[in-house]
């Protein structure tokens, strides 16, 4: 008897213990919108995963789900598409995987907070469970104020909490297999194509033995029944033309046994995109003469005004001649911005001039976008002439602009022989005009000015009397000028 009483309640322990029948979840980094694309809440994941353990729930470790993330290269949160929910399954030994996304978090006008929940079965790739909650601070009120959440943080947990009061209690894992459950591996291509272009899939069953092996048919679009060929092995593969039509497209499996029976699967989800990217450019320089002037360096800011995956992208910058003599091009998302510094690839620095700069944009579905602008490098001294007349017992002095960039302030001294300043001048715009009153010893001039992008120019006149003779004072022995930059 005491053995028989020892057994009974060993047999009730275990049938009891939440170890012995707990199921293992998979929690995936929860994806925050508000952070921008691919934005990712640590906190809000690691507080998932701890509520799931209270429940009962064996949660796989966030070290395990981030190293299956960098073994199957998942760039994109809040999405599996079936293979992977299939190698989560076999890698991790997980029976459910939770994706989550954090829809709004907002402090202006009022602390909001929304996100939705997802739970997915990995042994059929069914999403099984789904909930979404949103709060803000105006929906919650408690008597004097106390309490009150004030923040967006503040709202997650309330937000979080409502969410799982609606955990599901019984999630189907405890049924007989069926067709996902001899999927090996799938594997259906380009997530997003174009019109018209071809779409592969490729299928691996489980072993199977000669006899057995089924009849594989693939529905797409929800309609028709396309055989997949045998390839060998365990191998099947199928292609079809792309719909005419933009939209998101299912993709089902069945296998037909011999024995008359037949099974559905769930494969996944291909995207029809004829639409390419929406680009704009956002550039930092003053726009002259239908171009944007620069003088050293031009920052470049692209834009996607409608948010979607880049596969890659080309910069490129063509002289007048349309040579190109700047080009890069690379794979992934958009870089924040470029900088040129007015070289080429060969790090040569170029001559002032109009320039075109064309920047390619490649979504998912190989559609392209182009946009371009044109910019003019301006980086030697101003343009200045001075001349003189007289005017009685005094001179007249003439200042002027050539140069296409306007000036931002000019700058003058004049010094009789003794070193003695006699006279000064300045201003912002031109043409101007200074009177001086000559003595009878030499007098020199000190002309100084900055464009409006930051080139700068000096001159020195030894004798400013000599220039009542001269149509121009470019080119004469007494001057010197210099470029500052």
């Amino acid at each position: 008897m005491p053995f028989r009483r020892g057994f009974i309640l060993l047999l009730l322990a275990l049938l009891w213990s939440p170890t012995a029948m707990a199921e293992k979840i998979a929690v995936f980094p929860i994806e925050d919108l508000s952070q921008g694309p691919n934005g990712v809440d640590f906190a809000l994941t690691e507080y998932l995963e701890k509520d799931l353990d209270a429940r009962g729930l064996e949660v796989a470790s966030q070290e395990a789900v981030i190293s299956f993330m960098a073994r199957n290269r998942i760039r994109w949160l809040g999405f599996l598409n079936t293979y992977h929910i299939l190698q989560v399954r076999k890698e991790l030994g997980a029976d459910l995987i939770l994706l989550g996304t954090v829809s709004q978090r907002s402090e202006e006008p009022s602390a909001a907070f929304g996100m939705v929940l997802y739970l997915i079965r990995t042994d059929d790739a069914r999403t099984v469970w789904s909930q979404a909650r949103g709060l803000s601070c105006n929906d919650i009120r408690h008597v004097l104020g106390i309490a009150e959440p004030r923040s967006a943080e503040d709202l997650w947990p309330i937000a979080v909490q409502d969410i799982l009061e609606n955990w599901p209690k019984d999630m189907g894992l405890n049924r007989d297999q069926d067709a996902v459950s001899e999927i090996a591996e799938v594997d259906l291509g380009r997530r997003y194509v174009s019109s018209g272009k071809k779409v592969t899939c490729n299928l691996r069953l489980r072993s199977i033995e000669e006899g057995d092996r089924p009849e594989v048919t693939l529905r797409v679009r929800g309609k028709g029944h396309l055989r997949m060929k045998h390839k060998g092995g365990n191998l099947y593969q199928a292609s079809w033309t792309a719909s005419a039509t933009e939209g998101s497209y299912p993709v089902s499996l069945i296998l037909y046994r011999p024995s008359g029976k037949h099974k559905v699967a769930f494969l996944g989800i291909y995207h029809v995109d004829n639409s390419p990217p929406v680009l704009a450019l956002g550039i930092r320089g003053l726009r002259l003469h239908g171009a944007v002037a620069f003088r050293d360096r031009i920052l470049i800011i692209p834009r996607l005004l409608e948010q979607e995956p880049v596969s890659r992208w080309g910069f490129s910058v063509q002289d007048e001649q349309g040579k190109t003599i700047v080009h890069e091009r690379r794979e992934g998302n958009l870089p924040k911005c470029f900088v040129w510094q007015g070289r080429t690839d060969d790090g040569v620095r170029v001559d002032d001039g109009n320039y075109q700069i064309v920047i390619k944009v490649w979504d998912q579905a190989q559609n392209m976008a182009v946009v371009s602008e044109r910019l003019a490098l301006m980086h030697n001294p101003p343009d200045m002439v001075l001349e003189a007349k007289t005017r009685g017992q005094g001179l007249v002095l003439d200042i002027r602009n050539k140069g296409r960039v306007p000036i931002a302030f000019w700058h003058m001294e004049i010094w009789d022989d003794d070193g003695n300043l006699i006279k000064t001048a300045e201003g912002e715009t031109l043409p101007a005009e200074v009177d001086v009153a000559l003595p009878e010893s030499t007098v020199e001039c000190v002309l100084t000015a900055k464009d409006i992008l930051g080139n700068q120019f000096r001159k020195e006149i030894k004798d400013l009397k000599l220039l009542v003779s001269q149509e121009n004072v470019e080119g004469t022995a007494t001057e010197e000028w210099s470029m500052e930059f």
